[in-house]
């Protein structure tokens, strides 16, 4: 999945690229599946291949690999995203949490945002939290990134704070214990994915 690059804009004029679609397991109910397309539509427009979106119960991650149903062995996880797959699995028990469902399915989509983001705005967003790390700015807009937060800034803790800024974006929550980073820090980041990824928030 990518952001419309400015310098093909005139080329998709001529062949235009597809805007990303969600493919939402039916057996997901019908409340949440209104709450993951609610989110999608709050998206700034993004192009790609399909993502599919299911939920499994019991989600842990287990030596580099996602279990279901086997909640003694592992660490708890919300959701899981298979880049190649084009696949983003979620924690059943979060379809019945409207909000966090909406955070979560925006944060894992952006992790394909960040994939095909190209090394300059990924270097340019890096830059942005590293002046933060610098200033010794607080909090963060998401628990999987306060959790990896350090002052060494890693490219997993830079990755992660893209997608929780993306999610206390763009999925209409407007309040969580989790969004902790100051006012000031905050209007930087929205102003960086306004400026570089084209759109403005509905």
């Amino acid at each position: 999945m990518d952001r419309l690059p400015k310098s093909r804009r005139s080329k998709d004029r001529l062949r235009p690229l597809p805007l990303l679609r969600l493919q939402v397991d039916p057996s997901l109910s019908a409340p949440a599946r209104r709450n993951i397309q609610t989110a999608a539509a709050r998206l700034p427009p993004l192009v790609g291949r399909p993502i599919s979106i299911a939920a499994l119960p019991h989600l842990t991650a287990h030596r580099g690999k996602l279990l279901s149903g086997a909640p003694d062995t592992g660490i708890p996880v919300h959701a899981a995203t298979f880049l190649r797959r084009r696949k983003i699995v979620l924690e059943t028990e979060l379809t019945r949490k409207p909000g966090l469902l909406r955070l979560i399915t925006v944060h894992e989509i952006f992790h394909f945002v960040w994939a095909r983001l190209g090394n300059p705005s990924r270097r340019s967003y890096a830059a942005l939290i590293k002046a933060e790390a610098a200033a010794r700015a607080r909090g963060e807009l998401g628990e999987s990134s306060l959790v990896k937060k350090s002052p060494a800034c890693t490219a997993d803790y830079i990755c992660e704070s893209f997608c929780d800024t993306a999610a206390w974006l763009y999925a209409g929550v407007h309040r969580s214990p989790d969004f902790t980073l100051a006012a000031r820090w905050r209007k930087r980041r929205r102003a960086w994915f306004e400026e570089n990824l084209g759109a403005t928030l509905k």
